[in-house]
């Protein structure tokens, strides 16, 4: 909330449209995918979301997003003229080059396994090589949690989470989507009892945003992509382990 306030930063948007969503995928299909097709203002995190909705089967959450980003697409195009997909293509390549891989932003401010390497003098393509087994695992993650007969409020955190660490370019103010899942992930421990270290996992995530940009301009040493990384494979943990729980939106 503080990182988000200081920079005027749009990661409330994120996490309400995310926790919205979600609250609503099993009761409101149609109106979840319309609300998770809104997150495509922020692309980077909508590599998750596909497939948590095609694996589970959830058709009307799919047509729902479609209807949503055709709609913004249109009224685009209609308030501000054709050339602004130009001019969104033309910056892509800049995007990626500059303020991603050459780190303009600040390799020490980007909470990613590629912007991890990058700090520590890594190459480009080196970069690429562990950020895309992050993302492999998120997704696997996701596809073994998604599948099994688990606590829709697991489910919800796991994807909150993946949803970041799966992106190779996130900040500290984008960690608000983090909040829905130290939610779900606290309400389901709540219920069902904790264990000693989910406590210390929970306090983790939401502790972390505080030193993640701080820790590693000062001394180099991220903090971020571990913490997710750990708290993603507890959920896995908790897919082998927890019975079938609340709906969302109980949560």
């Amino acid at each position: 909330v503080f990182a988000n306030l200081l920079a005027g930063h749009n990661g409330f948007l994120t996490a309400a449209l995310l926790a919205g969503a979600l609250a609503l995928l099993d009761t409101r299909p149609l109106m979840a995918g319309l609300l998770f097709g809104l997150l495509a203002y922020k692309p980077q995190f909508g590599l998750m979301i596909p497939l948590v909705l095609l694996i589970t089967e959830r058709w009307r959450a799919i047509g729902g997003a479609a209807l949503s980003v055709i709609a913004l697409s249109l009224l685009s195009t209609v308030l501000f003229g054709a050339d602004i997909w130009r001019a969104f293509l033309s910056s892509e390549q800049f995007t990626r080059t500059v303020v991603l891989e050459q780190g303009q932003t600040g390799f020490y401010k980007i909470l990613s396994m590629f912007a991890w390497v990058r700090m520590w003098g890594g190459p480009v393509p080196l970069a690429y090589a562990p950020q895309g087994l992050v993302t492999v695992f998120c997704g696997f993650a996701l596809f073994h949690i998604w599948r099994r007969a688990v606590s829709q409020r697991i489910k919800g955190a796991a994807l909150c989470i993946a949803a970041i660490l799966a992106t190779p370019y996130s900040l500290d103010y984008d960690l608000m989507a983090l909040a829905p899942a130290i939610g779900l992930l606290a309400a389901d421990n709540l219920t069902l009892g904790f264990r000693p270290y989910e406590k210390a996992m929970i306090a983790a995530l939401w502790l972390m945003p505080f030193f993640a940009r701080a820790l590693p301009a000062l001394t180099l040493i991220p903090i971020a992509v571990p913490v997710m990384i750990a708290a993603l494979a507890m959920t896995l943990r908790y897919a082998a382990s927890r019975a079938p729980g609340a709906s969302f939106a109980k949560a």
